[in-house]
């Protein structure tokens, strides 16, 4: 069996794999049918991903802001320009919205090349930080978060946009 061949057979087990736990695991079923979804992306059956991803997106929650956040995914990388910007609306409106699904949105906006739209979405993550939570991840003292790698992050898309650092 060819190596290609040999990858699309692993991806699609494993694809199965996840998708039938999703469909059996109760509470964390959302987090388990998005891993399948991926998983049928890289097997490269975008429709099956995109059943997936939507099937999450009806149960709502965080787990359905995750799901468009991954649906707005595949908009971008087959650049359907208008699939992305109905994903970002109805996401935005969602009132389940976390800083997860944003900090997801932001980076996949700032690996598009959409910086302006990215540092809407990482000011949004910021929007559920207190002010102390802010204050750690801007401070330059060395230590490593995930807070200070998105407030870096942050700080390099601003500096491309032309933006002073906050």
């Amino acid at each position: 069996m060819p190596r290609a061949e040999a990858i699309q057979h692993a991806e699609e087990a494993s694809a199965l794999e996840a998708e039938a736990a999703g469909a059996t695991s109760g509470t964390t079923a959302g987090g388990l049918l998005i891993e399948a979804a991926n998983q049928w992306w890289l097997a490269g059956d975008l429709q099956r991903c995109r059943s997936l991803l939507e099937t999450v997106i009806e149960g709502g929650g965080e787990a359905g802001c995750f799901a468009r956040a991954e649906l707005l995914g595949v908009f971008l990388q087959e650049a359907d320009r208008d699939g992305a910007e109905a994903e970002l609306v109805r996401l935005a409106d969602d009132p389940a919205l976390t800083e997860g699904p944003c900090q997801l949105v932001g980076e996949l906006l700032t690996d598009h090349g959409a910086l302006a739209a990215a540092l809407e979405w990482y000011d949004r993550v910021l929007g559920f930080w207190t002010d102390e939570r802010r204050a750690a991840a801007a401070a330059t003292d060395g230590r490593r978060s995930t807070d200070r790698m998105l407030w870096q992050q942050r700080q390099r898309v601003r500096k491309r946009q032309g933006l002073q650092p906050d």
